[in-house]
């Protein structure tokens, strides 16, 4: 299963996210709980957020680190 990103309006790091993924290519998709009909897995805190299989794997900027990790390694 593909990885999703959550994200709402007015959130300074979801647009952080979304610039880094549109610039390094990383395969996954991308919601505007704020514009589109969605909604994450499980109820959440914080955008953005990091969901793949159903599970929350990462807040913020924390996305970011992750796929920097796994483009390196």
């Amino acid at each position: 299963m593909r990885p999703v990103i959550y994200i709402a309006n007015s959130c300074h790091q979801c647009g952080i996210v979304k610039e880094f993924v549109r610039k390094s290519g990383v395969d996954t998709d991308i919601y505007n709980v704020d514009l589109q009909n969605v909604v994450p897995p499980m109820d959440v805190f914080a955008y953005p957020v990091l969901f793949i299989d159903s599970k929350l794997v990462a807040y913020g900027a924390d996305i970011i680190s992750y796929y920097e990790n796994k483009l390196i390694n």
